[in-house]
């Protein structure tokens, strides 16, 4: 398998395509619903081949295929990887590093079940809808983003938030969503 073919970011500078100055704008940092049924089954093939596995974090059972891994794993050890092999981009510019228009902004937990979170959306995904900005997909999980979420007002969350005409809140088995500080900033 040719990952240049997967992804057609692969070997594309990652900083530059984040740079405000001259990469793709955040809102445009989206994914589509076909990506993320290819994205279920990478990680379905990853879990079956020991890639992602269970942690002290996160003792799922790589048997079982409605909930899987949580987002925390699954970004550990393959977003990140596949990511930092590619150039340092987020998984959604490397899968399309002109961006997409952002249709959709998706808020989650990341404590979720990666195959619970991607069936959900998937399911629930709204007809007319090209694409959509969800943080685990859009940000860059390699490089440091402090400086671009310093400001909430101007943060990619933000950027993405305010250009959706729709917002699909993700509710999960494992936790509140609302603990986490970023999805009560995106209800705000």
């Amino acid at each position: 398998r040719r990952p240049e073919k997967m992804y057609p970011g692969w070997g594309q500078d990652g900083q530059r395509l984040h740079s405000r100055e001259e990469g793709v704008t955040p809102d445009r940092w989206c994914i589509t619903r076909e990506d993320l049924l290819f994205l279920r089954r990478e990680i379905k093939r990853a879990v079956d081949g020991g890639t992602i596995g269970p942690t002290d974090r996160d003792d799922f059972d790589p048997g079982e295929d409605q909930v899987g891994p949580c987002m925390y794993t699954v970004v550990d050890s393959y977003i990140k990887p596949i990511t930092a092999a590619a150039g340092g981009m987020s998984w959604a510019l490397m899968r399309h590093p002109s961006g997409l228009r952002c249709d959709m902004f998706i808020t989650h937990c990341w404590a979720e079940g990666a195959y619970e979170f991607i069936d959900k959306v998937v399911a629930s995904w709204p007809r007319g809808v090209r694409a959509a900005w969800c943080c685990i997909f859009a940000n860059p999980q390699n490089l440091d983003i402090s400086g671009l979420i310093s400001q909430p007002r101007t943060s990619p969350f933000a950027l993405a938030l305010e250009s959706a005409p729709h917002v699909m809140v993700v509710p999960t088995e494992r936790s509140g969503m609302y603990r986490r500080i970023w999805c009560v900033y995106e209800a705000y």
